[in-house]
């Protein structure tokens, strides 16, 4: 491999005595011995769990390990741009942590296809102080190719005061030089690059139902969803483990054996506040727990679950199937408290929380109050008419559905089509004839209009001796009432 067509990455942070051609070192990632990779380091993934061992304070936790095995995830290789035959140093400096132990080095020479052999360079002492290594004195055992320097692998490497790295998303970084043995001219800078970044060992989210629609045509309108059900799904919880790695940064962090202690799911949503109708809200999975509304809080279901069963668990509502449901959205928030034992990591996981799924009503649903039947004074004086529009782009049904106004006991029904965009006035006659209980004299009705499409109703009294019309539309059940 030409040593010279390497590309290297990053910015380099150079000495005050660097000159400002140094050529850049790139530190690489190479998980054999033979072989110099050109890519870029890639960062270890660090569980911030790690930080939350029982008696472990965040900066004393050790991270990296000692071992001198090839694919250890504190293992970096750094690949000299030149060939070096005099005696020369490296500085390691880090940030964000600090160096903590001693690590072993290697030296390689390379041939021209890339691969690496051990060279003859001796010396190369190393001191540990906490913001870089100092490796000095090292110096090829020979002129030939395979007795230089072309690169320097740094075994067991380990940090300690990085507790920034509790918050996911921090990282190690590491940068440096080359120099003469005496540190006065730069040969070359290391490229400053991440090795280590932090993240959750766990995926923690409330994914958010499929909006339900509560169901127009149901009877009583409203009082179930779509497909004839009163329990509806309203999101999942996930709680399950990613790829992060232990403190040594080789093996994959244990999430089963660390996901410990109780986990309290509250559940707000107007729903459980609002609505008679509702019998319970639970919550699925290996724990499966319900909760009435009589151990509700302020509109909230709180649950206590076993935090390692609780991934993947359904949050449901279910209703009795006699009340109207109201169009709503809620919540669902989720708190972990770890159970803690001597020697044993357990999650500190961060409270988090989501969206819950939208009722929505699908189509018309209105209630008007006090039509004046056809007999007595409707028959001479007063007549209720009904002005249904389809707002929507298909032709639909609407049902109007007719109830004595003093009992609320049902007396019939009314279906006529509407086309779509268009408005139908229906009158109180049209309606009556579909009643099968006689009403007496004067005695005025409520009806529902439920249409499988979106619109209004206006409610008209129209005075036969004047000609004039009154507009009711507002004196009606507003509860059950959407006007799109």
């Amino acid at each position: 491999m030409d040593k010279q067509s390497l590309y290297m990455f990053g910015g380099a942070l150079l000495a005050t005595t660097a000159l400002s051609t140094a050529s850049q070192a790139a530190l690489v990632k190479t998980d054999t011995t033979s072989v110099v990779s050109t890519s870029a380091y890639t960062s270890k993934e660090l569980a911030t769990e790690v930080f939350s061992a029982t008696a472990t304070v965040a900066a004393t936790a050790v991270i990296g390990s000692t071992s001198t095995t090839a694919a250890a995830g504190a293992n970096v290789l750094i690949d000299f741009v030149a060939q070096l035959s005099s005696a020369f140093n490296v500085q390691l400096n880090v940030t964000n942590a600090a160096f903590t132990g001693t690590p072993t080095l290697v030296v390689y020479s390379q041939t021209s296809t890339g691969t690496l052999q051990i060279s003859t360079t001796a010396g190369c002492s190393v001191q540990t102080l906490p913001d870089k290594l100092l490796i000095t004195s090292c110096t090829p055992g020979g002129t030939t190719t395979l007795s230089r320097a072309d690169a320097m692998r740094i075994v067991g490497l380990t940090y300690v005061s990085a507790g920034a790295l509790t918050t996911a998303g921090q990282t190690i970084k590491l940068d440096g030089l080359i120099t003469n043995s005496a540190g006065s001219v730069t040969f070359e800078n290391i490229t400053s690059a991440t090795v280590v970044t932090s993240k959750s060992a766990g995926e923690n989210a409330i994914q958010t139902g499929a909006t339900v629609t509560v169901d127009n045509l149901a009877t009583p309108v409203f009082s179930k969803f779509t497909g004839n059900t009163a329990t509806a799904t309203l999101g999942t919880i996930h709680f399950s483990a990613t790829s992060a790695l232990a403190s040594d940064l080789s093996n994959a962090y244990s999430t089963a054996a660390s996901i410990s202690g109780t986990a309290e799911v509250k559940v707000a949503h107007p729903a459980l506040t609002d609505l008679p109708g509702l019998l319970s809200v639970s919550i699925g999975g290996t724990a499966a727990s319900s909760k009435s509304p009589g151990t509700f809080v302020s509109g909230t279901a709180s649950f206590q679950i076993a935090a390692g069963s609780l991934n993947n668990s359904i949050v449901t509502v279910t209703f009795d199937g006699t009340s109207p449901i109201a169009a709503a959205t809620g919540t669902a928030t989720v708190t972990v408290t770890p159970t803690s034992s001597a020697g044993v990591i357990t999650r500190a996981v961060a409270a988090f929380s989501g969206n819950l799924a939208t009722y929505s009503r699908g189509g018309l649903s209105v209630e008007l109050n006090s039509l004046f039947n056809t007999a007595g004074a409707g028959s001479t004086l007063y007549r209720s008419l009904l002005r249904v529009a389809n707002t929507g782009t298909s032709d639909g049904v609407a049902t109007i559905s007719v109830k004595n106004d003093l009992t609320g006991a049902s007396i019939g029904s009314y279906t006529t089509t509407i086309t779509a965009g268009a408005t139908k006035q229906i009158s109180s006659a049209d309606i009556e004839s579909s009643i099968t209980t006689a009403l007496a004299v004067g005695a005025p009705y409520k009806v529902t209009v439920s249409g499988t499409f979106n619109g209004y109703v206006q409610h008209l009294l129209w005075n036969s001796v004047t000609g004039l019309f009154t507009d009711l539309s507002g004196f009606r059940n507003g509860g059950l009432t959407i006007d799109p």
